[in-house]
């Protein structure tokens, strides 16, 4: 009788559990950080490794969720520096680091110019203390993409909330 309760309330859970999923389309849960994310259904979401890369069906803009390996903000910072050298030539900060907070979670955003494979691109960085670890969110676009997708952008970064 116990093991029917269990295959039961085991259907009943993942029944309810595909029902909530439905009620918030286009929302993209990242359980490594264990937040989610809303989306524009124009956007492309995929996973691989433990980082979620959200895009414009053009590739014009991409915002990336991963995972540092660091236990605090401040050690997310220096990461964050030695990510940005090894992938954006000539970077120069535009905005001073800014803290932030989204849905309860403490963070820091700053923006930076450089180049990536040849062309101008802005950085937009944050770099928020979720529930699990610290995590990172890149998006980079250039200037033309920032401005066509600027509304879209920041309705996905004011969405993140915790699971």
């Amino acid at each position: 009788m116990k093991i029917l309760f269990y295959i039961l309330l085991g259907s009943f859970l993942l029944s309810w559990n595909a029902a909530q999923a439905q009620l918030k389309p286009n929302h993209y849960t990242y359980q490594a950080a264990q937040v989610q994310f809303w989306y524009p259904s124009e956007w492309e979401v995929s996973e691989a490794e433990r980082v979620v890369t959200a895009q414009t069906i053009d590739g014009a803009l991409s915002m990336t969720f991963s995972i540092m390996q660091a236990d605090q903000i401040e050690e997310a910072l220096m990461e964050l520096e030695s990510i940005i050298q090894t992938r954006v030539t000539l970077p120069q900060i535009t905005a001073e680091p800014e803290l932030v907070e989204l849905k309860g979670m403490q963070g820091v955003m700053t923006e930076v110019e450089g180049t990536m494979e040849g062309k101008e691109v802005q950085l937009g960085v944050f770099i928020i203390d979720s529930p699990q670890n610290v995590l990172l969110v890149l998006g980079v676009g250039q200037k033309e993409a920032l401005k066509k997708y600027n509304q879209d952008l920041n309705k996905v970064i004011q969405s993140i909330e915790p699971i």
